[in-house]
Formats: structure tokens, sequence, C-alpha cells
């Protein structure tokens, strides 16, 4: 009984042996993986990790700075243990994968260092993204239990990521479609968006009234710094200028793209809306900076910027379903829905390298559907290059055509200047030579007390003269000044009848056909009338005038000479030539004459003339 206490005693008294880490089977296709789903961590504030103090927690375990309170620079270490029998391995070569260990690490198996990331303590690495691949050689695995060591050191946020082991073969192919997506596709995406930004500088220093390729080109020198420690493998200078600006630039990187789109589209107030984020965002950066918050307010900030961006861009593609439009305003749209998705996979792996980001491909994607835009325009304009000579030629012989009309129109001009300039050697004949004469002979019959026939034959011959004259002046169609130039004329021939004439004339438009043919039918009618009332009438008023009036659906204008006079029945209405001759003029004018009269009521001769009127054939 002794003797089983003393045993049971040093049984407890001496430590077990500790068992395998648990793990998980991955089944790839060129092999079985194994991953490490829990492991022993010992954290340390030191710049050498830790070779004790160990406790059991589950894989991956990762101190985020921020979350455990720690300052930005300080140095923390830590080492995760695992360990695995050599039967659970698999056959043939080996190899180790890890992601999100940070930031400088070696790999230990028993105790024999097999790997590390750094070449100097001083080297300033970027591996929390960044996976690795560790081939194993076959002897530093032995028979039994084997311990597998990974100690970090960090000035940021510290810890071991997923860590793996498997066939060789596998894990290599695991590594490349990894690595892959980390690393070389937002490099290249990068990169090539850097490129572009510098190529949109270069053609902005060309064209300064373009000022959306301006902000275009510092929004791809913003998310490059944004996004560098996403692919980059070494911190490039100060950790911590490095770690600012590369926080700070998502704020900017946000901004400037906000400005460009805005630019872009054609936004109102764009200058007061882009000035006015650009001092939100310097004001978060400076209270940031003297309050130390959180970086979340940054992310908070471009998180916001990108749903506005996005609601423009929808409305946008919306009025614009083209190439140039809708390539952008779907970029822009796609924005925080890979944000909120990246949001989520964050919350869900904690940053132990489970996620792949897909925000740092947004900067490309947007610039690529500028370039598909741009390269819309390029292609137009070597279309319009392509063309070039055919559309000269075009204008050659169009511009050819324009010189006939203007050659033609300029001897038409000639032709009218000189009928112009003969009409007005004829007026002037017809006043100094004929008009004179008349004037003359009137003259002397009046002053010879001549027959009052005799006078009255040269006084008519003297108002024809005139109104003959008063025809081939130009009135451009006015048929207001025409009649008005007339009533002027016999203003005498009614003083001296005892005729008082009342005007009455309104607005009327012009008659384009009324040149000095039809101006002299419709002085000819004008005067028959005139003088028809001042002859038989016995009137005490004469009114004159004219407006417009609708007649059969056609526009026209009506002009009318009444007298109060005696008038007549209509069955005794003379049927002479007078009558007779200014109906065949008014047919001549494709106008409407018509003659009203009764007894006592007097006698009104209206004429309707059309503003539009076909030719004659």
């Amino acid at each position: 009984m002794i003797r089983f206490l003393i045993l049971c005693l040093l049984l407890i008294g001496t430590p077990a042996t500790a068992g395998p880490s648990p793990i998980a089977a991955i089944n790839h296709s060129d092999g079985k993986i194994l991953e490490f789903t829990h492991g022993e961590y010992s954290l340390a504030s030191s710049k050498i990790p830790p070779t004790s103090g160990f406790e059991r927690a589950a894989s991956p375990k990762i101190y985020q700075i921020n979350w455990e309170g720690w300052d930005f620079g300080d140095f923390h270490a830590v080492t995760g243990r695992f360990r695995i029998e050599r039967d659970a391995l698999p056959d043939g070569p080996l190899a180790l994968y890890t992601i999100s260990t940070r930031d400088q690490f070696f790999v230990l198996i028993n105790n024999a260092e097999v790997y590390r990331n750094f070449a100097d303590v001083s080297d300033k690495k970027l591996s929390w993204n960044r996976p690795y691949f560790i081939a194993l050689a076959p002897e530093v695995f032995r028979d039994g239990m084997n311990t597998v060591e990974i100690r970090t050191v960090s000035q940021g946020s510290v810890g071991v990521g997923r860590v793996m082991i498997g066939r060789s073969t596998a894990v290599q192919s695991y590594f490349n479609t990894q690595y892959f997506w980390r690393i070389t596709a937002p490099q290249i995406a990068n990169y090539a968006m850097l490129l572009l930004g510098v190529l949109v500088l270069l053609f902005w220093t060309r064209r300064r009234q373009e000022t959306e390729l301006l902000f275009l080109a510092l929004s791809t020198f913003f998310w490059f710094a944004r996004y560098y420690h996403f692919f980059g493998e070494d911190v490039p200078f100060d950790l911590q200028l490095f770690s600012d600006i590369s926080e700070n630039a998502s704020l900017y990187g946000s901004w400037s793209t906000l400005a460009f789109y805005f630019y872009f589209i054609r936004a109102r107030h764009v200058r007061k809306i882009v000035t006015g984020f650009f001092f939100i965002a310097l004001s978060i950066t400076v209270i940031q900076k003297i309050f130390g918050l959180d970086w979340t307010v940054f992310y908070l900030w471009s998180f916001l910027l990108s749903v506005a961006m996005a609601i423009v861009g929808l409305a946008s593609l919306w009025r614009n379903r083209n190439l140039e439009y809708g390539a952008l305003g779907l970029a822009m749209a796609a924005t925080p829905v890979f944000a909120v998705i990246d949001i989520y996979a964050a919350y869900q792996y904690g940053g132990s390298g489970g996620a792949i980001y897909l925000s740092v491909f947004m900067p490309f994607l947007y610039t690529f559907a500028f370039l598909l835009s741009f390269g819309k325009r390029a292609l137009d304009a070597f279309s319009s290059a392509e063309n070039a000579n055919s559309v000269l030629e075009a204008r050659v012989a169009e511009t050819r055509a324009e010189l006939a009309e203007s050659e033609e129109a300029r001897q038409q001009l000639r032709v009218e200047q000189a009928i112009a300039t003969e009409h007005g050697r004829l007026m002037q004949e017809m006043h100094d030579g004929i008009g004179s004469n008349l004037v003359t002979a009137l003259a002397v019959a009046r002053q010879q007390d001549m027959p009052r026939s005799t006078v009255k034959v040269l006084s008519n011959a003297l108002n024809d003269l005139k109104l003959t004259v008063d025809s081939l002046e130009p009135v451009e169609g006015d048929i207001v000044a025409l009649i008005g130039n007339l009533r002027h004329r016999m203003a005498g021939d009614l003083k001296a009848a005892g005729i008082e004439c009342k005007w009455e004339v309104e607005v009327c438009g012009t008659l384009p056909w009324l040149d000095a043919t039809n101006a002299l039918h419709v002085l000819r009618i004008f005067q028959e009338a005139i003088s028809n009332a001042v002859a038989h009438s016995k009137a005490k008023v004469l009114r004159i005038g004219c407006k417009e009036m609708v007649r059969g659906d056609i526009n026209g204008i009506v002009a009318h000479v009444i007298d109060d006079g005696v008038g007549m029945h209509p069955d005794t209405v003379p049927r002479g030539k007078g009558l007779a001759n200014i109906q065949a003029r008014a047919a001549a004018l494709r106008g409407v004459l018509e003659h009203d009269s009764s007894v006592g009521n007097g006698t009104s001769i209206s004429l309707w003339l059309p503003y539009e009127r076909e030719s004659l054939d």
C-alpha cells in the first residue's frame, strides 16, 4: 500500500510529455496539407522572442496594436510552438506555409533554424499580408514527436498567423494561388495605376483646363501610397512616417477620387464641394494626430465618401447610358460594395491572413474605367483622322459650291444694282424732264385761262406720272407706306373737293411679292377709288386704311377706301372701264376686290391681298 502511494506521488510529480498540437486536414489535389488549429504562445515586451511562459491558445494568434493599447514603435515579440508526430506528416518532400506572421520572424524545427525572413535585425519587414513558402529538408524531422517554433518581433501588431505543413507540391500550389491574389495581382494593378497616373499628369501639363486629369493623377499617387504595404516586402523609410503616410493616404485618396469624378461628370458647384471636402480631410488629420484617435476614423470617412460617389455614379449611369460614363459609374458604384466585403472579411478573420482584400484593386478599376473612356475618345479621334481625306474633300466641295453660290449672288447683286441705278436714272429723268415740263405746261394753262378740260388733262397726266414714280420707289413689301404715299399725293385733290381724309391703319406685315409692277397695280386701284369718290360721291369724309384679315384660312391684308357720300343703287352701278380695270388689276395681284354701295350710305371699295401666293405658270 505504501509502495502504491509512493508510485502515485512519483507519477504526479513527473511532468507528462506534451502531446501533439490539434490540426485540421486540407484536401488538395496535389496532396494533403495539415494546418495547426491550436498552439502554445508566449508574449514578451522585448526585441527578443520568449522561450518560456507558454499558454495553449487557438491559432492564428495575433496581438493587434490598437486592441492591446500599445504605442506604435514599441517592440513586442511572440513565440508560437507547435508539436506534431512524424507519422502524421505525409510522405515525400515537405514544406511549411505561413501568412500574417508579423513582422520579422524565423522558423525552428526541433530547435534548428530552417528559415528567416530578414537578413539583419534592422530590417523593417511588411509581412502581415505576405504568404511565405518554406521548403523543408527531410532530415529536419525525426521519428516521434517534432517541435515547430515560429519566433516573431514587431513594432506594431505582432503574432503568428496561419501555419501549415504538407507535401511540397500541394503547399507550393496553395502558396502560388495565395501569392498571386495577395501580392502579384495587387502589385501589377497598383504599379499600372501609378504609371497611368504619371502619364495623366504629363498629359494634364499640356491641357490645364481639364482639371479632372490633375485629380486623377493625384488619386493614383495617394492610393499607391495607401496600398503599398499590401504587396511591399520592406518598409522603404522611417517606420512611423511610413505608417502615417499609409493611413493618411486613404483619407486623401478618397478626397482626390471624389474630386476627379465630380470634375469628370461636370457636377454643379464642384469647386466648392472639392474645397470643402479637402478642409474636412485636413481637419480629421489634425484632430487624429492631436488626440491620437484610432485609424478607424480615416476608414469611416473613406467609406462615407465612397457611398457618396456610388450614388452619384449610379445617377450618372442612369442619365448617360454609354461607355464613356457607364464604365466609370459602375466602378464608383462598386467601391462601397468592395469596402463592405473587406470590412466583413476583416471582422471574420481578424487579420489572421484568411481574407483576400478587394479594395486594393478598386483604384486600378476606376483608372481602367477612365482608360476605357479615354480610349473611346482616342478611337473616335483615330476614326476621324482615317476619314480626314474624305471629310476634307467633302468640305472642299462644299466650299466650292458656296463660292459658286456666292459668285452667282454677287453677279445677281450687280445686276440688281444696275437695274436700281437705271430705275433711279429714269425716275430722275421723268421727274426732271417730263415732270418739269408737265408742271410748266399746267402752270401756263392756268395762267392763260385755258379750258378746264385742258387743265384737268394736264393735272391728271402729272398725277399719273407721280403715281408711276411712286410705284418704282422701293417699299420692301410695305403696303402701308405705299398707300400712305398715295394719300399724300392726293391730299390736294381731296382738300380742293372739301373732303376730310381719315387714316385708319393697323399694324400689318410685309408682302414679300410686292414689287414695282404689283405696287403700280395697287396704286392704280386706290387712285381709281379715290378719284371716283372725289368726282361723284359728294362725300364729306373719306376713310383710307388697312388691317390684317384671314380669308379662307389664308392670312392676308385688306385695304379699303370708304366714303360717306350719296352712294348708288346696286342696279345702277356703272359698268364702265374703271371698275373693270381695277377688277383686272386685283386678279393680277391674286387678290379679292369687293365693291359695295347703296343710296345714302356711301361707297366702299376693299382689296384683300394674301401674304403668300403661288407663282403663275
